[in-house]
């Protein structure tokens, strides 16, 4: 029976209604091995009482320490029971009282403590996920990759008629390596992540500080590697911050990746989440505004590069037309971005074009989110995608429930696409949407590709920049070609003599070819006017291996 029933109230996302839980304090998931085997369940009063998704919390403290009573894991309890979940927030064995894998063990008791009791605390059984800290990380990891494993002592266990698998596990600062300095059990691979490498069916999540001096994020990283090439769905956002992340640091970074990932895996319609999955590139980008790369809940097929904090990205005070005094409230210009080999997937672009969005720049790139890189062959992708990513941010610009709403500007819109994406941008030229094209390693010259050729030159209505990497990449005579033919539109040619076709997008923040690109965004959508000295007026300091030429233009500047 559960008792100690304390009712909590608080209002309701729409600001509708009141919400209404029960948190049930220390509910003994088993009395076989002593006192510190409880848990505290919270459970919505609101909604339907049967078939919910359910999460348990691991708290951390190093296996010799911490308490579900710890107020970062009560609130977060609270928290997630106030958007629709059961939660339980468990206590297990320190080593003090009984050394690991007890503690293992008592996670898998506690999960099938909810499976047996799944009917009376109105969970589905198939829907629990864990979330774990440090410590509780690793415990977390491992409910996902060892529920199968034969190497724990479940013979005592009430509840080992049930299984205690997961449907997603997560884990902020998580051990996942073997060998530990000063844990006698840290030599035992079967008590450790790592030990468990291979395809499994669970999801997870892994939020790690780049700077955690406690669990290093080259172990973290080679456990997610591992895993995602032995075929394992691994989320993985890496953010500044030390050990706390996930605890009480960037938690307006890695908050919203946890709700995305537990509403995707656990089946919970939750109003509060637009995107589904959520990556964090380079920390961000090296600008203010940290950027995330997000999939899109009503756009699966695209990448969404956009800063993490909107409501701050459009707040903007500085140059160009935001250069009054005062901070002001601004829409983010858009770039419609479309990947070389015309393929479906912008990974190899990423470190640019989060880079970009870090300035104050939403992007929306063809291709679904990747974690890491497939191993199978990518698809090609149409020019129309082009379109659909149009139309898409005009529908949440005009949506008064899309997070996009009065923070994108659809009158500042620009397309730019490397190689064949390239083509794929002037097969869409003359739309009145864009504002600005941009042309990476690509040109059309005599060919045809991606529904492109000499004659889609003729439909472009507004300024184009075409950015080369010297005679040995293999677009650079047809882009020259395009440039003699353009008449009417204003043309700059920037060339970077060294870098080949493939460009710098690669490097980090996507090196000089990513600078070129945004001063020319910061020009043409936000009308830094002091950017015309780079294109127009030779002034090429900074960018060294460069030569710009022009026409079609009067400059302001040029004398």
């Amino acid at each position: 029976m559960l008792t100690c029933g304390i009712l909590l109230t608080a209002a309701s996302v729409a600001q509708t209604s009141q919400r209404q839980i029960t948190v049930t304090e220390n509910i003994a998931y088993r009395t076989d091995v002593g006192p510190s085997t409880v848990l505290d369940l919270a459970q919505p009063t609101f909604g339907p009482q049967q078939n919910r998704p359910a999460i348990l919390i691991i708290h951390g403290g190093g296996w010799s320490a911490g308490s579900k009573n710890d107020m970062v894991y009560r609130t977060l309890m609270i928290d997630y029971a106030m958007k629709g979940y059961v939660v339980a927030n468990m206590n297990y064995r320190l080593i003090q009282e009984a050394e690991p894998p007890a503690c293992i063990e008592d996670v898998r008791c506690a999960i099938r403590w909810m499976k047996a009791h799944a009917q009376e605390i109105g969970i589905d059984p198939n829907r629990i996920g864990t979330y774990g800290h440090s410590a509780g990380g690793h415990l977390s990891l491992m409910a996902g990759v060892a529920a199968d494993s034969k190497a724990f002592a479940d013979g005592s266990d009430p509840w080992k008629q049930f299984d205690c698998s997961v449907a997603c596990a997560a884990g902020g600062a998580p051990p996942t390596e073997l060998g530990r300095p000063g844990i006698p059990w840290g030599d035992r691979k079967e008590n450790w992540p790592i030990g468990y490498i291979g395809k499994n069916k669970t999801p997870f999540l892994v939020l790690q500080g780049g700077e955690d001096p406690v669990v290093k994020p080259n172990l973290t990283e080679d456990w997610v590697v591992k895993m995602q090439r032995a075929g394992s769905a691994v989320d993985y956002v890496k953010v500044h911050g030390q050990h706390g992340v996930a605890f009480d640091q960037q938690l307006e970074f890695t908050r919203p990746a946890m709700d995305a990932f537990f509403a995707r895996h656990l089946g919970m319609d939750d109003p509060t989440v637009s995107f589904e999955q959520m990556k964090v590139v380079e920390f961000g980008g090296s600008g203010r505004n940290k950027a995330v790369a997000v999939r899109e809940r009503s756009l699966s097929d695209f990448v969404v590069y956009r800063p993490m904090n909107m409501a701050a990205a459009t707040t903007q005070r500085g140059r160009g037309m935001f250069a009054s005094g005062a901070a002001q409230s601004v829409k983010l210009p858009i770039v419609i971005f479309c990947n070389g080999g015309c393929m479906d997937t912008s990974i190899g672009y990423e470190n640019m074009l989060s880079d970009v969005a870090s300035y104050g720049y939403v992007v929306v790139a063809i291709g679904e989110l990747q974690m890491a890189a497939h191993h199978e062959k990518d698809k090609h992708t149409p020019s129309s995608m082009v379109q659909k990513a149009l139309d898409w941010v005009c529908q949440q610009a005009a949506d008064p429930t899309s997070p996009y709403y009065n923070k994108i500007d659809t009158e500042r819109i620009a397309a730019a696409g490397h190689s064949c994406g390239g083509a794929q941008v002037l097969a869409n030229a003359g739309d009145p949407r864009l504002k600005t094209y941009i042309i990476l390693n690509a040109g059309m010259g005599k060919m045809k590709m991606a529904d492109a050729d000499a004659k889609s030159l003729k439909k472009l209505h507004a300024p184009i920049l075409y950015l080369t990497g010297g005679p040995t990449d293999v677009a650079y005579a047809n882009a020259n070609m395009d440039y003699k033919a353009i008449k009417k539109v204003p043309v700059v040619m920037a060339d970077n003599t060294q870098s080949g076709h493939e460009g710098t997008y690669g490097q980090p923040n996507g090196g000089a070819n990513s600078r070129t690109m945004r001063a020319w965004l910061d020009w043409q959508l936000k009308d830094i006017q002091e950017n015309e000295k780079i294109f127009i007026g030779g002034d090429l300091a900074g960018y060294e291996g460069f030569t710009i030429q022009h026409k079609n233009y009067k400059a302001k500047s040029a004398k």
